[in-house]
């Protein structure tokens, strides 16, 4: 199973992408799977049209939400990732598409909205894109970067880094 993060602050479009690239592989015929880490604090939502439910929705075969307590497959207990990550082992998937968890150091897309968002990209490993709102502020970064506004015209480029994680 490959495991590929999106990662970045609140609103930089993390889900965009997740979405854009869970419809993509599995319109390809590869079985994905997600995992959202809820970064709010307190609990996940268990309501109709999350994020959780939005991955199902885009063609996930196994959607999961993990808060301080619950984690969404539903168990009322906390998860390390690494446990999640086994968990998951045990499903058919081809593809695990990680929303946040930062710090994990997994081939990762780091979406940047903005230049206060810089700091992100200090102390991250494995990053393999950046995700931005203004391409332009990423020219000479040596790192493959995207356009958040074009995804559509970049989803197959970027589908291309996730196959190599």
């Amino acid at each position: 199973m490959q495991i590929c993060q999106i990662v970045g602050y609140k609103n930089s479009g993390k889900t965009t992408v997740m979405n854009n690239l869970i419809r993509y592989f599995s319109s390809s015929d590869m079985k994905v799977g997600t995992l959202k880490h809820h970064g709010h604090g307190g609990e996940p939502d268990i309501v109709e049209n999350t994020d959780s439910t939005m991955h199902i929705e885009s063609g996930s075969l196994v959607s999961g939400v993990q808060g301080e307590t619950i984690t969404q497959l539903t168990f009322h207990m906390k998860m390390e990732l690494d446990e999640l990550i086994q968990m998951y082992n045990n499903f058919s998937i081809d593809l695990l598409l990680v929303e946040g968890y930062k710090n994990a150091s997994y081939p990762k897309i780091v979406m940047v909205k903005n230049e206060q968002d810089f700091s992100l990209l200090k102390g991250l490993s494995n990053i393999i894109a950046i995700g931005t709102w203004d391409e332009g502020l990423f020219k000479n970064s040596g790192l493959p970067t995207f356009s958040i506004n074009n995804i559509d015209e970049n989803i197959v480029q970027l589908a291309e880094y996730v196959r190599r994680c």
